[in-house]
């Protein structure tokens, strides 16, 4: 009991003397983001951030699941930029890939959670990478038209920085992965073994995965999810969220595949998205897909059931066969996912208005850093 106190003291206490103002930060995401220019070149040199090593990768542009299966997103080559933060030392570390919201790689500048939750990560002798899966694709932000970037590539960008550091000589081999809403997305792809698979060896993946608020109806997950052999995973979700839904999440992740003790699912009662921004939550014009057909794929990435597929060939006529739809996906995925959203909007069943926000930061910090040092270190 002692123990648990000082802990908790400890993150308190590192949380308070990092002080971290959002409202002082000068960071302009339409100008620090570009084709050419990662958000995260600006973070790698302002004040409270800097230090750490900019690396620039080989990533991919896919559109979903199965343009990772039959290797489609080879077809679009993308140079993605991360940012390394290293404990102190020279020591090996665990290291914890953070993928960003809709909102966009501006979370790694303003968003005080994921700010703390670095030193604490750092503190606790674990390393952080932050990765940009917006900038390069030509995207700030999503939130306002979800169409802008396919959902697969923040996972596909995670398993590349994955593979890079495994070779990084500061890295243990150990490896976690986090995000909040398209972040919690990632970690939930990142976390089925017939993703990773084909792009590491067996069925080991990541260490720890903690993904939040995801949305688990329309990501295209797999219909028979299976988690990777050496994964412990904690899912949290927000039971107030009405942006995305939180039954749906804690449906699927209990059907994930999995050994006894692998998985954790914890529903804040009364926690909205974005539990953790720090402000109070209010109401924001972010588009939504809860009413829109659900979208789930079998172990060969093809559509589970006919309303999708009826919808792309019969009502609107997209595409002559449901073969050609998928060449089309693997040639040019985000035009691909820019007309399966046109069919959205023409089904009117797009919906915008949701509630973000909350001031639970401090609350939730422990167990977010004690979950990593428990499973990484």
């Amino acid at each position: 009991m002692k123990k648990l106190i000082l802990i908790l003291i400890t993150i308190f206490f590192t949380t308070a003397v990092n002080a971290h103002d959002t409202k002082k930060i000068n960071f302009d995401l339409k100008k620090n983001c570009s084709k050419k220019r990662s958000a995260l070149n600006w973070v790698s040199k302002y004040k409270l951030t800097k230090g750490g090593e900019l690396i620039k990768f080989q990533s991919f542009t896919g559109f979903d699941q199965r343009t990772v299966l039959i290797d489609g997103h080879k077809n679009n080559p993308i140079e993605i930029t991360g940012y390394l933060q290293l404990p102190k030392g020279s020591d090996k570390v665990p290291i914890v890939i953070w993928t960003h919201s809709s909102g966009g790689p501006g979370e790694y500048a303003w968003n005080d959670f994921v700010y703390h939750g670095t030193q604490n990560l750092l503190n606790a002798g674990i390393g952080v990478m932050y990765v940009d899966n917006f900038c390069p694709r030509g995207a700030r932000q999503t939130w306002r038209d979800q169409s802008k970037v396919p959902l697969i590539n923040g996972a596909i960008d995670a398993i590349m920085a994955y593979k890079l550091l495994q070779t990084h000589p500061r890295s243990n081999g150990k490896f976690g992965t986090t995000g909040h809403s398209r972040g919690g997305n990632n970690s939930l792809y990142l976390a089925d073994v017939k993703f990773t698979s084909l792009f590491l060896e067996g069925s080991k993946g990541f260490d720890a995965i903690l993904p939040e608020a995801a949305e688990c109806r329309l990501a295209g997950f797999f219909d028979k999810p299976e988690l990777t052999s050496n994964t412990k995973l904690l899912y949290i979700h927000g039971a107030a969220d009405d942006y995305t839904l939180p039954k749906p999440c804690e449906d699927y992740v209990k059907k994930i595949k999995s050994e006894p003790g692998q998985i954790e699912i914890d529903m804040k009662e009364g926690w909205y998205h974005g539990f953790h921004y720090g402000q109070k939550p209010k109401k924001y014009k972010a588009m939504t897909v809860s009413k829109c057909p659900a979208f789930f794929v079998d172990n060969e990435g093809y559509i589970v059931g006919n309303e999708w597929p009826d919808l792309v060939l019969n009502k609107y006529k997209l595409y002559s066969s449901i073969d050609e739809f998928y060449d089309a996906a693997q040639i040019e995925p985000r035009k691909a996912w820019k007309t399966s959203f046109k069919v959205l909007k023409k089904e009117k069943c797009l919906d915008r208005g949701v509630t973000i926000g909350g001031n639970h930061m401090d609350e939730y910090m422990p167990q977010f850093i004690n979950f990593f040092k428990e499973n990484l270190i």
